[in-house]
């Protein structure tokens, strides 16, 4: 949907302001829908998350923006295909922890180099939960690790790819609270993972809250524990690991990005719609009572969010690789 020049001039005086080391703004873009190329599963936690974001920024870019699925290779053929895409801003992608990380660590896509990408935004920052079935009677930290001691290697922990992020974290939580799990991976997103742990073919997950909400919101799910620095806002009766004595803190970001030769004017225009539609108090709501975990980065701040993230994970990485857990 096409808007008026008053929401077009907005946007161009944020842009400007916001941007004004990259000199104009590109007055006549965009002028037509905006391919937005999301690298996991529809109805996932992320594919939920960024389309609610995207929908609030239709308006100050004044026209629509069409997701698009592409999965395979933990993100990776997604992100692959955006960075072949046409550096013009007519296509943006959604990069998370396997995008920035696992994919180049492993080397999973020939041709991969994020370096050929440019950072637009980071919209959501989010610590990982420990969701287990409800069935399973845990209640608590103590039920879980009770149960796991007991029976050691049997209880299933699902996560999103072997070195993936939920992977890391699960096993750095098993690891702090000497316990042995078994940990099953759904390299295809979290959709698979959220239904395997409501169907019990999984005891539990380590994951995002926002894919498990409304599940929780249900009872079908508990939260046992937030692998944050402080309480989750939208979970102020779950613990942090930190505050029932584990040192285990862990969580995901949500970046959108271009090709890097996206002309810097037009970043400058996407990055200023993005922040209108961050700051847009419906956003805000809708983010609040869904768990999304908004929070704002512009793009050198997720650039040295990310780089922060990427030393920390190639360490466990490395340790993996020497275990021979993972290969070269």
């Amino acid at each position: 949907m096409i808007f008026g020049t008053r929401t077009r001039a907005a946007l161009a005086g944020l842009a400007v302001a916001a941007t004004s080391a990259f000199g104009a703004v590109a007055a006549d873009f965009p002028t037509k829908d905006i391919t937005h190329i999301m690298p996991w599963s529809a109805g996932g936690g992320t594919d939920a998350a960024i389309r609610t974001f995207l929908q609030y920024a239709e308006e100050p870019l004044g026209v629509g923006i069409r997701t698009q699925n592409v999965t395979g290779a933990q993100s990776g053929v997604g992100t692959l295909r955006l960075m072949k895409s046409r550096p013009d801003g007519y296509t943006i992608g959604t990069l998370t922890w396997d995008s920035m990380i696992t994919v180049p660590y492993k080397n999973l896509v020939p041709g991969y180099d994020t370096s050929t990408l440019s950072y637009l935004a980071n919209v959501t920052l989010y610590p990982t939960v420990l969701a287990v079935n409800a069935e399973t009677g845990w209640e608590t930290i103590a039920d879980f690790v009770a149960a796991a001691k007991a029976d050691p290697g049997k209880i299933t922990v699902s996560n999103s790819g072997i070195a993936g992020i939920w992977h890391l974290h699960a096993l750095d939580m098993a690891d702090k609270l000497g316990i042995e799990l078994n940990h099953v991976p759904f390299p295809n997103g979290s959709a698979e993972q959220r239904g395997a742990l409501l169907s019990g073919e999984n005891d539990a997950g380590s994951l995002s809250y926002a894919t498990v909400s409304s599940a929780h919101e249900a009872g079908q799910v508990r939260i046992l524990a937030v692998m944050g620095e402080e309480r989750d806002p939208g979970l102020p009766d779950v613990p942090t690991f930190k505050e029932l004595g584990h040192d285990v803190v862990w969580g995901g970001m949500r970046v959108l990005a271009v090709p890097a030769a996206t002309p810097d004017d037009v970043k400058a225009t996407l990055t200023a719609g993005f922040k209108a539609a961050f700051d847009n108090p419906e956003f805000q709501t809708k983010a609040a009572e869904t768990g999304l975990n908004a929070y704002w980065m512009d793009g050198a701040a997720a650039q040295a969010y990310v780089e922060k993230s990427q030393v920390l994970a190639i360490a466990m990485l490395n340790k993996l690789k020497a275990d021979g857990v993972i290969g070269d």
